[in-house]
């Protein structure tokens, strides 16, 4: 018996990991230099630009942890969640800016500013979720009707 390779599809799958990485780390660039552009603000940049790249770490470790692999899915998956994560702490830095500069302190712009739009944060992701849950479903439909046309 004698076995030969008929595709290798490892350099296009290694170059297509390599292009999502690059999209993401150019995706928590542009979040950090539109805040700034924005908001005009350096320590209300600073905490999108500690935040995500902590809460990506993390997130790899959680991967790693659970035995999941790091491939095209998950990187996009991960791009998609720190759009999620920067929405929603541009709409609270935003909202505890406008308190501050109404006299507040910063302590009570915080409170006052998260309390104020903590359901509508709430609300905003379980709607993103709900949409993109539906296209994942339906990714996986065409697919398992794909595999029974074949």
């Amino acid at each position: 018996m004698k076995l030969q390779l008929v595709s290798d599809r490892t350099q296009n799958i290694r170059a297509s990991v390599s292009d999502t990485q690059s999209e993401l780390m150019l995706a928590i660039a542009l979040v950090v230099m539109i805040i700034y552009l924005f908001l005009r603000n350096i320590p209300a940049t600073i905490i999108p630009a500690v935040a995500v790249p902590l809460s990506l770490i993390g997130t790899f470790a959680v991967i790693y942890m659970l035995g999941f692999s790091v491939n095209n899915l998950t990187l996009m998956a991960l791009t998609i969640a720190t759009g999620f994560v920067v929405d929603d702490a541009i709409v609270v830095i935003e909202n505890i800016s406008r308190h501050i500069e109404n006299g507040l302190s910063p302590l009570q712009a915080a409170l006052k500013g998260a309390s104020e739009i903590g359901f509508t944060i709430i609300s905003l992701t379980i709607s993103l979720i709900a949409v993109l849950i539906r296209c994942y479903l339906w990714g996986m439909w065409s697919a398992a009707c794909s595999v029974n046309l074949q």
